[in-house]
């Protein structure tokens, strides 16, 4: 929930248990070999995520805010997006995980972040700055930040402001995130243990953010791999996002 007509700074306490710390909007969170060009036997591997069992109906719309999704009165094709399955949430493993949206060209400036327990309590918030053109953007939550508690559901908006002050038609999207506690060892037919096959037991397993992530660090590092390209696309067109299928920032 957002507090409109204030300044990031002022729109939520800084309280003592909630510290406010400055986003990593770029950096990997997947350790290990990082693949080379060597060939990878990726017949038996599928980058489509399967939902976890207990995912149930959609928690709420992908976007929401103004009409205008670029702050100067048009609406781009994508829009802001949360990069997130069509239930509009996802797990993960991790205690400060890491979000991808799409950010259409625009006249805003910076993006606020914010994060909600179930019972619409404040978790943490936080500002960072925009890319001058349109692309997917990373933001991992710092070290600092609070840790997300086992099997619970936080609610994630992220809004790009028009102005120096959040507005009620500022563009925001919204999303849910759950931390699960899982062992996920390997399967010994997949050989050794990469951060694509890790991509791909993460997807299979229900992991949206662990997936998307550890394959969003592989585009990054290695753009031009046309078996890191094939899996992006699968993993982004089993959610029906093929439309993002673009450039990583």
């Amino acid at each position: 929930m957002f507090l409109l007509g204030l300044s990031p700074a002022q729109a939520l306490p800084n309280q003592p248990n909630h510290i406010i710390t400055e986003p990593i909007v770029t950096g990997p969170i997947v350790t290990g070999p990082i693949v080379t060009g060597q060939a990878l036997a990726l017949d038996n591997l599928s980058f489509s995520f399967i939902p976890p069992e207990d995912s149930g109906q959609p928690r709420t719309n992908r976007a929401g805010g103004r009409r205008d999704q670029l702050c100067n009165h048009s609406m781009p094709t994508p829009s802001l997006t949360l990069l997130m399955p069509p239930t509009n949430q996802g797990t993960t493993t991790a205690e400060h995980p890491t979000f991808l949206a799409y950010i259409p060209q625009t006249s805003a400036q910076q993006v606020f972040l914010t994060m909600e327990d179930e019972d619409n309590n404040y978790f943490y918030h936080t500002t960072f700055p925009l890319p001058d053109q349109a692309g997917i953007v990373s933001f991992t939550m710092p070290d600092m930040a609070p840790s997300l508690k086992p099997e619970k559901y936080y609610k994630v908006s992220l809004a790009m402001m028009c102005g120096a002050i959040l507005d009620p038609n500022d563009p925001v999207v919204e999303g849910w995130i759950k931390r699960v506690e899982l062992d996920l060892p390997l399967s010994p037919d997949q050989g050794q243990d990469t951060a694509l096959e890790r991509s791909a037991l993460y997807a299979n397993n229900g992991l949206w953010f662990d997936a998307i992530t550890a394959l969003a660090d592989l585009l990054r590092s290695q753009p031009d791999n046309p078996d890191i390209i094939d899996a992006w696309e699968e993993l982004l067109q089993s959610v029906e996002l093929e439309l993002l299928q673009i450039e990583l920032l």
